[in-house]
């Protein structure tokens, strides 16, 4: 993943989470790690409708989200005409193996990032 995200010049991602302090951990580790086009929706119908708008190369979405679950999101990127696929999708959750790799791939999933994690954890589950 790391070959086709340092070739952007500015890799546009798309996270979204309800919780105020996962945003800020993002943000605050994407400044870290490198120069990125981040925006951010608090629930799963404004990620939907971000996704149209943006079409990130990256998204990182909650599993469990107002309006709209992470399952919903994850269903919209595979069924909407109006979404293009992202590079990668990346599940956020605090549950532990909340799926199986083949169900993963099934519905989208790059990759999971367990929470709480640090800038490590999100660096190493984005760039490895």
């Amino acid at each position: 993943m790391v070959r086709i995200l340092n070739e952007l010049a500015k890799t546009r991602i798309l996270v979204i989470d309800d919780g105020e302090s996962i945003r800020y951990a993002v943000d605050a580790g994407f400044e870290y790690i490198g120069d990125f086009d981040v925006h951010f929706a608090e629930d799963g119908l404004n990620g939907i409708d971000a996704l149209k708008n943006l079409s990130p190369n990256l998204v990182l979405v909650d599993l469990v989200l107002p309006s709209a679950s992470g399952i919903d999101v994850l269903e919209a990127i595979r069924k909407d005409p109006d979404i293009k696929r992202p590079d990668h999708v990346v599940l956020m959750t605090a549950h532990t193996n909340p799926l199986k790799d083949e169900l993963m791939t099934d519905i989208g999933i790059d990759k999971i990032l367990p929470k709480p994690f640090n800038i490590d954890q999100l660096k190493t589950t984005l760039f490895d």
